[in-house]
C-alpha cells in the first residue's frame, strides 16, 4: 500500500539542498560565470569579506560533491559552523535532500558584512519549482565558509531530525 509521504516545508527543503553548497565555499572562485550568476561585494569603502567569495558555479559544484554518497567524510569535514559536535550533520542534511528529490540551483552570492554571505537559490522539489528564491547564510570560520549552525539546525528541527551539534 503506498501511502503519500508528507511534505517538507520549504525552508527544510532550502535547508537540504545547501549542503553541498558549502563544500565549494572555501574554494577559489571561478573566473567564467553564467550570465545569470552573480556574485556581489561590498562597494568600495565598505567591510571587505575574510574569505574570498565564491561563485554560484563553486556553490553548485559542491551541493553535487555532498550529496553523492561516495564523496568521503573527509570531505565534508567543516561544511558546517560547529559540526565539529556532530560529523553526521551534512550527512544528514543530504539524506533529507535525497528523500524529498530536491535540486538547488544557486543564482548569487552578496557579502552581508559581519562575516556572513547570503547565497539566493532556486529550488525545485521533485521536479516542480517551489516560489521565490530561497535565501542560505553562510559565516567565514577557519579560512571558508561554511553553513551556518542555527540555521542548519533549524532546517534538522524542521524535519524531526536532531543532532547533538543544535543542543541549546
Amino acid at each position: 500500500m503506498n501511502r503519500p509521504r508528507p511534505r517538507p516545508s520549504r525552508a527544510t527543503l532550502a535547508a537540504c539542498l545547501v549542503l553541498g553548497a558549502v563544500f565549494a565555499a572555501g574554494c577559489g572562485g571561478s573566473e567564467s560565470a553564467e550570465a545569470t550568476e552573480s556574485t556581489t561585494a561590498p562597494a568600495t569603502g565598505a567591510q571587505q569579506p575574510p574569505v574570498p567569495l565564491p561563485s554560484p558555479a563553486d556553490l553548485n559544484a559542491g551541493f553535487q560533491l555532498a550529496l553523492d554518497p561516495d564523496t568521503p567524510a573527509t570531505l565534508k569535514t567543516g561544511a558546517v559552523q560547529g559540526a565539529d559536535a556532530d560529523p553526521a550533520l551534512i550527512d544528514k542534511l543530504a539524506q533529507a535532500s535525497q528523500a524529498n528529490g530536491i535540486t538547488l540551483t544557486i543564482v548569487s552570492v552578496e557579502y552581508q558584512g559581519e562575516a556572513v554571505l547570503q547565497a539566493t537559490a532556486d529550488m525545485t522539489l521533485d521536479g516542480k519549482p517551489v516560489q521565490g528564491p530561497t535565501l542560505i547564510p553562510f559565516v567565514a570560520e577557519d579560512g571558508r565558509w561554511k553553513l551556518q549552525l542555527a540555521w542548519a539546525c533549524q532546517m534538522l528541527a524542521n524535519t524531526q531530525t536532531t543532532s547533538p551539534a543544535c543542543a541549546a
